[in-house]
């Protein structure tokens, strides 16, 4: 009796290792569970221990790439949202100077503030540039020559241009009169 005994209990033992080994091949839940008791059990590092490792790693710097994407997105949307309204301003505020521009010497100092206007807005469309690089992580600056040229150009004075006007006025009408 002893020897069926024996003999069961192999049979038992051998049918559960092909059992475990065919589910442990074919059932990721009983590999990891299986990987999960023999790791804790035996303190030995397994396969599925290090692959869990591995997607964890790596769904973290997913998850830190997409907080950036989103920053770099809202930064952009910034950008964007601002440079469009200040285009419109800048438009409306050209198109509305062009009758007063036609008036002798008024238009002169009209069209020199609305340059002015013009320059001091591109000068906020700059910043706000320099701002959307650093908000995306660029190491890119704006040349200072570019902030310098833009934020504090030398407009000259309404006088100096209608005297300019004047001289070469007798040029421009002798011009007009030999094409005619």
């Amino acid at each position: 009796m002893i020897t069926w005994a024996k003999r069961i209990f192999l049979t038992l033992i051998l049918l559960a290792l092909v059992a475990s080994n065919v589910l442990s091949l074919t059932h990721t839940a009983f590999n990891a569970a299986l990987s999960g008791l023999v790791s804790t059990a035996l303190g030995v590092s397994t396969v599925s221990g290090a692959l869990r490792g591995k997607v964890a790693a790596q769904n973290r710097a997913i998850a830190r790439h997409q907080a950036a994407a989103v920053k770099r997105r809202a930064a952009t949307r910034r950008f964007g949202t601002r440079l469009m309204s200040r285009t419109r301003r800048v438009a409306a505020e050209s198109v509305a100077a062009i009758p007063g521009e036609a008036i002798p010497f008024l238009g002169i100092s009209l069209l020199i503030a609305g340059t002015s206007y013009e320059l001091y807005e591109a000068c906020n469309s700059i910043r706000d540039l320099d701002q959307l690089y650093a908000d995306m992580g660029m190491d890119e600056e704006i040349p200072d020559d570019v902030l310098r040229s833009v934020c504090n150009p030398a407009l000259p004075e309404p006088a100096t241009l209608w005297q300019h006007v004047i001289e070469k006025s007798d040029q421009w009408l002798t011009g007009l009169s030999d094409s005619g």
